[in-house]
């Protein structure tokens, strides 16, 4: 079970607490590729499968060379995936070597990683992924859509190592803020520039590559995924 980010005063395995709410749940360590309610309807794409040994498995992503879309994809889209307010994304993942440089797309539900020359009705839905920097390192972003624009922010660069389990965590709070966590510690807080609701996604949920044909797969094993909505900051 994913760490609860200690600011939100959460209890593992929780569902509403304190005005929060989870939205979805991933816990590939059950065998299962659809949320843990079967709610969220989920298929492979290309290599991915589940793997492991049995109570331990996890979603096995990038792990062949070979430039195909990966990960796993929703079979319709769910507006429920698009959070109508505050939002924590936490993913519990581990790398293994490289297979490329590109970013590695944990979720994405809006397909375009650059806010230029992208149609107004494809600015909707958010990205969550990491880019690698040029001494290896990594640094966690994440794309928003407002429908009438698309804004993305930047937390600071962070160390991962191979084969060790880590938890990332993405945080916005439905107005501008947006935070950054590594096994429960703040990367960064930033500000998104348009802030408000996100704009409904029209693509469905990818969890370990990007929706579309550029490739972005994980290199490595996602174990678990949760979306929770969480209450409104006070004014």
């Amino acid at each position: 079970m994913i760490k609860q980010i200690a600011l939100a005063g959460m209890l593992l395995g929780g569902g509403m607490v304190f005005g929060q709410e989870v939205i979805a749940h991933w816990d590939f360590s059950k065998g299962k590729i659809d949320s843990a309610d079967g709610k969220f309807k989920m298929r492979c794409r290309g290599n991915t499968r589940i793997a492991g040994p049995e109570g331990k498995q996890f979603l096995e992503v990038g792990i062949t060379r070979k430039d195909k879309p990966e990960g796993i994809i929703a079979v319709k889209k769910y507006p429920e995936l698009t959070p109508k307010g505050a939002f924590r994304l936490e993913i519990k993942a581990r790398l293994r070597e490289p297979t490329g440089t590109k970013p590695f797309v944990l979720w994405d539900t809006h397909y375009h990683l650059n806010p230029k020359n992208i149609e107004p009705n494809k600015k909707k839905g958010f990205t969550f992924y990491l880019v690698r920097s040029k001494d290896g390192r990594l640094r966690p972003q994440a794309a928003f859509g407002f429908a009438d624009s698309l804004d993305v922010v930047y937390g600071n660069l962070i160390d991962l190592a191979e084969d060790k389990d880590f938890t990332l965590a993405l945080e916005y709070d439905g107005d501008k803020k947006v935070c950054f966590f590594l096994d429960g510690k703040l990367i960064r807080a930033a500000k998104v520039k348009r802030g408000g609701p996100l704009a409904e996604a029209i693509y469905p949920l990818v969890i370990g590559d990007r929706y579309g044909s550029s490739y972005n797969r994980f290199d490595g094993q996602i174990l678990e995924v949760k979306l929770t909505a969480l209450p409104a900051p006070a004014k």
